[in-house]
């Protein structure tokens, strides 16, 4: 893993950056060799309080932690304290997926060839077509226009950016407005 120490408002003693370097390699078999770490330490302009920032990057992932204490040492056993446990929960996440996926390939699938004998499912039908003139109001308006129709949906152009828009009714007594790009 790659390791960048910074200071800022802060000098980073030999006796720190050693300690820094030997634990942060210790997460090293966590991650591929592309990986980056980099550590940041800095003080409060009033010199009580020391600041220790590590952010780590590794496959488009970032594992970040922050702590602030009086003590640049401690700092760093919390520090990456948290980031070991961030790792942790991360690599839980990932595992769990791949579980999901083989068992989801190991699953059978039954043979469906009956399927093309006789067809089960009737192909979708349009039974009513509507033509209207879309109008050019603000969302708004067009949920009034849409209770006053009794539909649950609303189509309009939208009179502040004249992009197509799309009102609706949600289940939770809301409205969601769909905006098209």
């Amino acid at each position: 893993m790659k390791l960048e120490i910074t200071q800022k408002n802060y000098v980073i003693k030999e006796r720190l950056q050693d300690l820094i370097e030997k634990k942060v390699k210790k997460l090293d078999k966590y991650f591929s060799k592309d990986a980056s770490c980099k550590v940041v330490c800095s003080q409060s302009k009033d010199r009580l309080r020391n600041k220790m920032e590590v952010t780590i990057t590794s496959s488009g992932k970032y594992i970040r932690s922050e702590v602030e204490t009086d003590n640049m040492y401690a700092n760093l056993d919390i520090c990456l304290a948290r980031i070991e446990k961030q790792i942790i929960k991360l690599k839980g996440k990932q595992d769990t997926k791949n579980k999901k996926a083989i068992a989801l390939k190991t699953i059978e699938m039954p043979d469906f060839a009956f399927l093309d004998e006789a067809p089960v499912f009737a192909k979708p039908k349009i039974v009513k077509t509507k033509k209207y003139e879309l109008s050019s109001i603000t969302p708004e308006e067009a949920i009034d226009e849409m209770e006053l129709v009794g539909n649950t949906f609303y189509v309009f152009r939208n009179a502040k950016t004249g992009e197509v828009n799309i009102v609706y009714a949600r289940n939770d007594g809301g409205y969601g407005l769909i905006e098209t790009i």
